[in-house]
């Protein structure tokens, strides 16, 4: 897979087992990379291209932009909705039966709490699974303190329930130690994740790193 921003000539390739660390040292083209990424991401334009086998991929369905990681949830709107699309397709090809007797019980549970008073009520009949799941506050259960922690769960929650496999981080080395960095990396090359770090400026290679580095005088060099 490469990640090509056409109007830098930058090209960087990635590959599974392999964090891919980009160091600008050029504000204005670490100020343009940025905004392209973070727009792509969101749908907008920019002269980033993501391609696999030379086919032209979405940006905005395949990559994820974390410029602020203490913000990541893995609660978000974004994975709420897919969790409850897949157990509400959960629920219509394996609970069918069980989902329309929890109907019925519910039905029978209304017309006798109704039967209580002396005015006539009425309510909605749809039975609808992930108004049930809102109603008990279904979630992913989070429980990490420290930043690693929180920034594992979201990728894992991103990874296994949207099916997001690329990440770009912006100065994440500046966040994590060392250790806390190899357990990352770890982590996501057992999730078979494609993470991608800008940073403002070159710092210690690790282990299981490829780097580029952008310098002043806008070369390229392949570390």
């Amino acid at each position: 897979m490469r990640l090509i921003h056409t109007g830098y000539h930058l090209e960087l390739v990635l590959q599974e087992n392999q964090i891919t660390v980009l160091s600008v040292e050029n504000p204005k083209a670490y100020t343009d990379l940025l905004h392209d990424i973070w727009n792509q991401a969101q749908g907008e334009e920019g002269e980033f291209i993501l391609s696999e086998q030379g086919k032209i991929k979405n940006i905005s369905k395949e990559v994820e932009c974390i410029f602020n990681p203490f913000l990541l949830d893995c609660n978000d709107k974004k994975v709420m909705n897919k969790l409850y699309q897949e157990l509400r397709e959960l629920t219509d090809s394996t609970l069918a039966n069980e989902s329309i007797a929890l109907h019925s019980s519910i039905m029978k549970y209304m017309d006798r709490l109704f039967i209580q008073v002396p005015y006539a009520l009425a309510y909605h009949i749809d039975f609808d699974i992930v108004g049930l799941l809102k109603l008990y506050g279904v979630k992913i259960d989070c429980s990490g303190e420290s930043l690693l922690d929180k920034i594992v769960e979201y990728l894992r929650a991103m990874r296994q329930i949207c099916h997001v496999a690329i990440y770009v981080f912006v100065g994440l080395k500046q966040y994590l130690t060392e250790d806390e960095l190899r357990k990352l990396y770890e982590f996501v090359f057992y999730e078979k994740i494609y993470l991608v770090i800008f940073e403002a400026g070159h710092s210690q290679v690790i282990n299981g790193e490829k780097c580029w580095l952008f310098d002043k005088d806008m070369c390229i060099i392949e570390l």
